[in-house]
Formats: C-alpha cells, sequence, structure tokens
C-alpha cells in the first residue's frame, strides 16, 4: 500500500502565523491598488470612504475597507454586462466563465484568467488532500457542470491532487449503477443529499450500496457535513469514510476541508484569500478564536479577473480551533448555516441545519420547514416523509432541543440529486413542496 504525504503543499499548508501575516500583507496591498487602478467599481467605493490605496498596508488596515455584497455585484453587472465594472482584466485575458449557482438571486457572471484557474486548483487541492483524496483513488464528480463553478473547478482542483477524474454531472444514476463494476470508483464527490439518492436508486435495483466497495465520500454546498447524525447516516449507508468541503462560488469552488483528524474545516486559501469573522448586524471584525462565531467575510489577494475585497458570504460560522494535531495552520471552523436561511421565533433564532441534525438523530432524512406569515409565530408547519405516526415524538424533540414549538405533517417531499431545499418563505411567494 502506497504512503502518501500528509499534505498537497507543506510549505503553504504549515506556514508559522507570522509568516503568513507577512504574505497576506504584501499581497493584499498589491490587490487593492491594483482594484483602485483598473476597476470603477472599488475606485468609487474607496473614494467614497475616503481610503487611498497606499495607505492599506497591514492587516488592521482592512477594516476600514467598505463591505462588498452579493447585490451591489448584481448591479454592476447588469450594468455593465457581461462581467461588471469590478473586473480588473481586459476581456482577452479572460479563458473562462462560470455563473454561481444563483440560490439567492440572480447568478453571478464569474471571469477567470489563466491564473485564476490554477490558483482555484491550487486551494482547491489542498482542501481536498485533507480531506483525504489522494493520487490512487478514482473519484466519481457528481455536481452539476452546467455553468457552476463546483462542475469544472472542482473537477480540476481534485485532477490537481492526482487522483482520476471520473466527470459524472447530475442526471445519471441509473447509468452510473449501471457502469460502476467497469469503473471501479474509491471515492465520490457530491452534496451531501446525492449519496442518499444515489443509495435509494441502488436499492430500488437489489444493490447494498455497502457492497459496491467505495471507500471514499468527499461531500460539499450543505452544512450537514459538519453535522455527526448526517455523517453517521452517509457512512452506514456506504461503509465509506466521509470528508467535508467548502466553498464559494463567487470567492474559490473550495476553500476548505476537513483532516484526518475530522474536527472542523481547515481554511486553505492562504496566500490567496484572506478571511474575516464579523458580527452579522453590526459588521464589526471577531478576532478568529476557538469559540467564536460569526459571519465569514473574505478578501482576494491572488485573484486577476473579478477580485472581491471584503466580501459578505452570508455563511455564518463558528470557529473550532486555530490549532491542530496534523500540523496544518489554516484555522478550523464550521458552517452554522446562511444568515438570510436564519428565522426567529419569538426571540428565538433557528438555522435550518440545526433542525436537520436533529430530524437525522431521529432518522428522518427529508423534511421541508414552511415559514407562512412574518412575523414567525409557532407552531411552525415542518412537512416530514416516513414520520410514520411519530408526529408528537418529533414535535416534541423540536420544543426539547429548538426551544420553539412546530407542527409536524407527514408529506411525500420530492427528490433531488442536487441540494435539497429544507426552507420555504411562503410569505414571500415560494411555492410549498408538491
Amino acid at each position: 500500500m502506497t504512503t502518501w504525504a500528509r499534505y498537497f503543499d507543506e510549505r503553504i499548508e504549515t506556514m508559522p502565523p507570522a509568516w503568513t501575516r507577512r504574505l497576506e500583507e504584501e499581497r493584499l496591498a498589491e490587490q487593492v491598488a491594483r482594484g483602485y487602478e483598473r476597476s470603477p467599481f472599488y475606485r468609487r467605493k474607496l473614494e467614497d470612504a475616503g481610503i487611498r490605496p497606499e495607505n492599506v498596508e497591514r492587516l488592521e488596515d482592512l477594516a476600514q475597507l467598505p463591505f462588498t455584497t452579493k447585490e451591489e455585484l448584481r448591479v454592476s453587472q447588469a450594468e455593465s454586462p457581461p462581467y461588471g465594472d469590478f473586473v480588473c482584466v481586459d476581456g482577452i485575458e479572460i479563458v473562462r466563465v462560470h455563473l454561481s449557482s444563483g440560490t439567492t438571486g440572480k447568478p453571478l457572471v464569474t471571469p477567470y484568467t489563466e491564473r485564476d484557474v490554477a490558483t482555484s486548483a491550487e486551494v482547491g487541492a489542498r482542501a481536498f488532500w485533507a480531506a483525504g483524496v489522494r493520487p490512487d483513488d478514482t473519484v466519481l464528480h457528481c455536481l452539476s457542470y452546467s455553468f457552476y463553478t463546483g462542475g469544472l473547478s472542482d473537477h480540476a482542483a481534485l485532477e490537481a491532487t492526482g487522483a482520476a477524474m471520473i466527470p459524472v454531472g447530475l442526471g445519471q444514476s441509473a447509468r452510473l449503477l449501471e457502469l460502476w463494476r467497469d469503473l471501479r470508483p474509491t471515492a465520490l464527490f457530491s452534496t451531501i443529499t446525492y449519496p442518499l439518492h444515489l443509495a435509494e436508486t441502488a436499492a430500488e435495483r437489489g444493490l447494498d450500496p455497502r457492497a459496491l466497495g467505495l471507500a471514499k465520500l468527499v461531500v460539499t454546498g450543505e452544512p450537514g457535513g459538519q453535522i455527526a447524525s448526517t455523517r453517521r447516516r452517509l457512512e452506514e449507508l456506504w461503509g465509506a469514510d466521509v470528508g467535508d468541503t467548502y466553498g464559494l462560488s463567487d470567492v474559490w469552488g473550495t476553500l476548505a476541508g476537513e483532516c484526518e483528524e475530522r474536527g472542523g474545516l481547515h481554511f486553505s486559501g492562504q496566500g490567496a484569500t484572506l478571511v474575516e469573522l464579523v458580527e452579522p448586524e453590526s459588521g464589526e471584525q471577531i478576532p478568529v478564536a476557538e469559540g467564536a462565531r460569526g459571519e465569514l467575510v473574505f478578501t482576494h489577494l491572488y485573484r486577476e479577473a473579478a477580485p472581491l475585497i471584503r466580501f459578505r458570504s452570508r455563511d455564518i460560522a463558528e470557529v473550532i480551533g486555530v490549532e491542530c494535531p496534523c500540523g496544518r495552520t489554516g484555522f478550523r471552523f464550521r458552517v452554522l448555516g446562511r444568515s438570510d436561511d436564519m428565522f426567529r421565533v419569538r426571540g428565538v433564532n433557528v438555522f435550518p441545519s440545526a433542525v436537520e441534525e436533529l430530524m437525522r438523530e431521529l432518522g428522518v432524512d427529508r423534511f421541508a420547514i414552511l415559514l407562512e406569515a412574518f412575523p414567525v409565530e409557532p407552531p411552525v408547519r415542518i412537512l416530514v416523509e416516513g414520520v410514520n405516526g411519530r408526529e408528537r415524538e418529533l414535535a416534541q424533540a423540536v420544543r426539547a432541543r429548538l426551544d420553539f414549538t412546530c407542527e409536524i405533517a407527514a408529506a411525500a417531499l420530492p427528490r433531488s440529486e442536487s441540494k435539497s431545499k429544507r426552507l420555504y418563505r411562503i410569505y414571500e411567494g415560494e411555492e410549498p413542496p408538491a
């Protein structure tokens, strides 16, 4: 059996914090100056804030820079199509274009230069290597390749680890199972939802997922990878080790991955991206320290085509630790959910991921939360598939764990190979699941 190195890039992944800081400050100054010189969007933002780019030299200077929001970027692209006036290169330099997933509105058009493509692969490969992908793996890539960053960009990052890649995409589950023994995959990369769907499809064909020989499940796109009950469910179904990863279409396809300690996601974007924690409502910085919670904010340090400066992700994260037995110096975190998915029931803040954690513990894979009016008043209606007469038990568990009252209703919920939609804001016109 081959013994592989612990790290994809030991120098950068184990770099002492003081060295990392020096690299980040050098590249931050360069990136801000470049944005000011080449982008009308960033020139306006800096001038409106009374900031000269030459005054941004230290990480402490970051707090004076204005935030960038997805809404601003959408307006920029609507007024200056296709890339917006935040783009910092000429069109001839762009070699690839992706779209964001569009789950929170109109998709953003994201251009890449040749160097951007290489940086994306490098950052992602560090994360995938941490999560367990190795050159002797044959990986089924089961995310959509249609426009989406997680398709080709994550494929390239996985390929950079040396693994053999099989571009499956979505909509091929039956065909994949037919070809399984010919392909002999050792790993699968997908959302949390897909291996659950594929296991059901296999069972319908008389196949035991555990007998298919899959050794690794590398997951992304949903917070369930950091939920113990969800992880156990996948491991029991497939008899495979689960490694979680994280990324954003707007920043890098993948920029964090779990190491073998399985104690949170290691940030893997050193030298390419700065990350901050801020208080979601006030925007005040929160020190990155064990136990800290806040919204993740990203600043590109090494991005040519469409750099982002203090981009608000709307992802709420908790820092698990800043050191790890594996030796990586990228801090460890878990994503709790999106701030725009969180809802409040009489003063109690609730993330759909918290409901998922409880439901998985109780053996429920499919559920949907319906918010029928604003402000949200109890009981909150939750549709559950396979409730089997346990409505009262589930409702009591939600009340005891999450401190709000709900009404559990049995329902047949739609199947999906991509991300599972957990929350429906009926009062905003969203159609409930049929």
